[in-house]
């Protein structure tokens, strides 16, 4: 019996411990992309882009926009139920506005995907991911129009791993960049590296969670 006591102990110690992870990773991601708005946008956009970028500014910036609010809005999607249900009103406003971020930045990034630097095995990646991202956050959005709450947790789930792409692309760059990997090869790998091992790890997830399970809720 102590061990059966333990063990969900355990598991919410460790949720609260990922959700603090991702909740601080998606802020310092937040806070990066700001960069864009804030400061002069030729300054910061990377040497390889700045053409391409400055001639599409209305694009890139969009896809920034959308993809700054949905990154820092998803985790808030993913708060124990006791507080979800107590600010009912205040949680679904908030995944309104996160599944129009995902609109917006999905958008603004399947646009931006044709002039991804690398090439077509890049604008491939970075065009599947915007393509998903967007089918997925319609998928939770028709799933909780019609009341299948659990399923339009799962894939939530699915989508918030995709927004999350933008936080590990930078994390595998750094990655890249510490062991030596060209610019240009850590680029073509991470336009397929940021989002499809999110996706596994969003599979995992899902399997592990039990429908009746009350800990973590998107309802």
């Amino acid at each position: 019996m102590t061990k059966a006591l333990i063990v969900p102990s355990n598991r919410g110690t460790l949720k609260k411990i990922g959700w603090t992870i991702m909740i601080l990773l998606a802020l310092l991601m937040f806070l990066l992309a700001s960069r864009y708005l804030i400061f002069n946008s030729k300054e910061v956009y990377f040497e390889q882009q700045k053409v391409i970028y400055s001639a599409h500014m209305m694009a890139i910036l969009t896809h920034i926009v959308g993809s700054m609010m949905a990154t820092i809005l998803g985790p808030f999607q993913f708060l124990p139920k006791i507080i979800t249900n107590r600010y009912l009103n205040l949680h679904r406003w908030l995944g309104r506005t996160y599944l129009m971020g995902v609109l917006v930045g999905g958008f603004g990034g399947l646009y931006m995907a044709f002039l991804a630097y690398g090439g077509l095995v890049a604008r491939l990646g970075f065009g599947i991911l915007a393509i998903v991202w967007l089918l997925t956050g319609l998928m939770a959005y028709q799933k909780i129009r019609r009341k299948e709450i659990q399923i339009h947790r799962q894939w939530m789930v699915r989508n918030y791993a995709l927004t999350f792409a933008a936080v590990t692309l930078r994390l595998w760059l750094i990655l890249f960049q510490v062991v030596g990997v060209e610019f240009i090869d850590a680029y073509i790998t991470v336009a397929w590296l940021s989002w499809v091992p999110n996706l596994i790890i969003a599979e995992f997830i899902i399997n592990r969670i039990s429908p009746n399970q009350p800990s973590y809720t998107t309802a």
